[in-house]
């Protein structure tokens, strides 16, 4: 008991280190509310500037990639019980995340910047609202799953902890993975895009595009032809309305 116990300490300061995480990401990109934002601070030459903050981004990438693939969380299980494992994940992404604020090397070339106060409010708004959807497309999939919580607190009773169930609720009818697409919009969101910016905007989106097809050949072999269904139906990230209003029709029957 005094095991499991520490396993679910373990899984809640997880949790609580994802969620400092991203909070920090949300004021980070930009550059709001936060000690070093994405164009704070100084910076060494234009070609290193690009070349660190590039290496950054791909570190980043990889990390979210490889350690979510099934292949890890098989090597992993030898090392770390599978109960805190995604509380283990959590914590990387932490390090990982102040791996890449402290180094991150501003770059304060504009590339656009919004004079307006009116669009500059809009734009704002809807960068915190993709965050809210964000945060709110978690839950169909298993929110307390994906940040480890519920295999702990399961494991602390005694319960069999199984995969949360496909879910097309939500965002999920409309596209294939509507937190990816959040964070694309969100990395591409912002009143004023320098070059530092840009580098991270483009990081962003090519990291999703490259990781999205592996992710979705580990959801094929776990979830079966179930999936492959899903596929032909639904975009990855942006909505068919006609796809859409098919496939709500259908689910209703």
């Amino acid at each position: 008991m005094t095991k499991k116990f520490l396993i679910l300490l373990y899984a809640i300061g997880g949790y609580l280190a994802g969620i400092a995480s991203l909070l920090y990401l949300m004021g980070f990109i930009i550059n709001i509310g936060v000690p070093k934002g994405s164009d704070d601070g100084e910076s060494f030459s234009l070609l290193w500037s690009i070349v660190i903050n590039a290496t950054l981004i791909t570190l980043f990438g990889l990390h979210h990639s490889l350690t979510a693939r099934a292949s890890f969380k098989k090597w992993i299980s030898t090392y770390i019980p599978v109960p805190a494992q995604r509380a283990t994940y959590l914590y990387l992404t932490g390090l990982m995340t102040a791996v890449l604020v402290f180094f991150w090397q501003p770059i304060d070339f504009t590339i656009w910047q919004v004079e307006n106060p009116v669009i500059t409010k809009t734009i704002l708004s809807l960068y915190l609202l993709f965050w809210v959807i964000m945060v709110l497309s978690s839950f169909p999939i298993g929110h307390f799953h994906l940040l480890g919580l519920a295999q702990a607190w399961d494991n602390f009773l005694n319960k069999r902890n199984a995969e949360p169930p496909f879910s097309r609720k939500f965002l999920y009818g409309l596209v294939r993975h509507p937190i990816s697409s959040c964070w694309i919009l969100i990395a591409w969101c912002t009143p004023v895009m320098t070059l530092g910016h840009l580098i991270f905007s483009l990081g962003v989106t090519a990291y999703i595009l490259l990781a999205t097809p592996h992710e979705e050949n580990d959801l094929v072999k776990a979830i079966g032809p179930q999936y492959v269904k899903y596929q032909k139906e639904v975009p990855p990230f942006l909505p068919s309305l006609s796809r859409s209003a098919k496939t709500n029709h259908q689910d209703k029957r």
